[in-house]
């Protein structure tokens, strides 16, 4: 039986721009800890935040390492001038 490389899925909120520096970090992160791809989509309705699905086989323990990580990690990749609507 082939193996499945292990995968995250990130919906990400429509509105929410990238950093590169900060999406190159988190593949970069994934595919040196875990061995894993990052593919990337943007949700087409609202959403307040991004939506991590685990795909292909991966070690339960990573997973839930890999999660709390890639939360930090995340916020690095990715920004959203919602807060401007609240300031003005």
């Amino acid at each position: 039986m082939h193996a499945t490389r292990p995968s995250l899925l990130v919906i990400v909120p429509p509105d929410w721009d990238t950093v590169p520096d900060g999406l190159a970090e988190l593949k970069r992160y994934l595919s040196d800890e875990y061995g894993a791809v990052l593919l990337l989509r943007s949700a087409t309705a609202p959403m307040r935040s991004p939506l991590l699905l685990h795909l292909g086989l991966w070690n339960p323990q990573d997973m839930r390492v890999a999660r709390e990580d890639v939360d930090d990690l995340l916020q690095r990749a990715f920004y959203t001038l919602d807060w401007m609507e609240e300031v003005l």
